[in-house]
């Protein structure tokens, strides 16, 4: 390939995706390398939901609530075909919240992204909603929505979104090293081809500093800390199209889910893990999850009960918290030395904001390449 690149991206995750798919609509030349099939890591191993993030309020992040409240009401609109809106119940647990802190926090999340489509919070009666499902000391129960989505699929469609408007897409091929010249960067793939782009993006996920640090040889300012999610299937527990968030008593929350029509999916966990390589759920977190759903339900499950399992590792960006109150929000770190090209690493994230983060980015290398702000159009056009 002779021809240079405006910008190269590392990572073919949800947040590569969405920078590919965004900068190709602008008309710059894009080229995105994921080292295995985009999608197949953090990416599709998720809980499947585009949502606020409720319990984030109880950590004050507002910012990061009502962009991605504002998100999901546009994913809905742009990729209504992958995702259904959802009820979750929280049953009420005298000991653990009290009423009006959930009260409010539901009012909240009703306001905050500003006008939705998705319906809003009310309290319920979870025996005649739900009958003969959960134990009887749960009566009530607050209803909020959320929307449930096929979170490889929507990596895919962003990226063929962009390969349609011009878009080189690299799979099952590694980079081995990226060479920083005056304005220009030689990337070498493990095929030994040699690519060139005005600007690089690292957005590697798990995987950044290890990029950072191996391929691209410079030293990392920001820590991040990999924490694994968890998640377990089995048979549907119940037969409505209801989720449940239950709450725990670490302060966590754990979700039942339907999942495929016959299927209940349940997690997430939150262990900390120090490699990003084959996450796998080990028998504690099968416990865990166990044991809080046989707090709830009347139905006692067992990890005979388990038909399938899965783990992904989040990277977060370290801030010396518990693995659950670490922020979900994203940084970037932009590395300009002088007049050579320009360097993005990207920290953080989540399934929900990554549109936004995608449209950030763009702004944010606005001085390396020109890029009109009214421009923006992925909030528009359908995936």
């Amino acid at each position: 390939m002779n021809e240079t690149f405006d910008i190269l991206v590392i990572g073919g995750g949800i947040n590569g995706a969405g920078i590919v798919r965004d900068a190709s609509g602008r008309n710059l030349k894009v080229c995105l390398v994921e080292k295995n099939t985009v999608g197949s890591a953090t990416s599709s191993w998720s809980t499947k939901l585009i949502h606020g993030g409720l319990r984030y309020l109880e950590n004050y992040e507002f910012r990061l609530v009502r962009e991605s409240l504002k998100e999901r009401e546009v994913i809905k609109k742009i990729a209504s075909n992958i995702t259904t809106p959802i009820p979750f119940i929280i049953p009420y647990q005298k000991s653990l919240r009290p009423k009006w802190l959930i009260k409010l926090g539901l009012f909240l999340y009703d306001n905050i992204g500003g006008k939705m489509t998705i319906p809003k919070s009310s309290t319920i009666n979870i025996k005649k909603e739900m009958p003969n499902i959960l134990k009887d000391q749960f009566k009530i129960g607050f209803q909020y929505y959320d929307l449930q989505v096929d979170d490889k699929k929507l990596v895919q469609l962003n990226v063929e979104d962009a390969k349609k408007k011009g878009a080189t897409i690299i799979q099952n091929r590694k980079v081995i090293d990226a060479k920083r010249n005056e304005n220009i960067w030689d990337i070498t793939l493990d095929d030994n081809t040699i690519l060139k782009s005005k600007i690089l993006i690292n957005a590697a996920g798990p995987w950044i500093n290890e990029v950072l640090s191996n391929v691209i040889k410079l030293n990392s300012n920001k820590s991040i800390r990999l924490v694994k999610g968890s998640h377990i299937i089995t048979k549907s527990l119940y037969s409505q199209k209801k989720a449940f968030t239950l709450q725990n008593e670490d302060n966590r929350i754990i979700f039942v889910i339907p999942y495929k029509d016959e299927y209940s999916l349940i997690g997430t966990t939150e262990t900390e893990v120090f490699s990003p390589e084959n996450p796998k759920i080990d028998e504690s977190e099968i416990d865990y999850l166990l044991n809080s759903v046989n707090k709830y339900f009347i139905k006692q499950i067992s990890s005979d009960d388990v038909v399938s399992s899965y783990s992904g590792i989040r990277p977060l960006i370290e801030d010396f918290k518990e693995a659950s109150k670490i922020t979900r929000d994203y940084i970037f770190d932009l590395n300009e030395d002088g007049s050579k090209a320009p360097l993005l690493n990207i920290y953080g994230g989540k399934l929900t904001t990554y549109r936004k983060l995608a449209e950030n980015v763009l702004l944010t290398l606005n001085k390396h390449i020109p890029i009109n702000k009214k421009n923006s159009w992925t909030a528009k056009q359908k995936l």
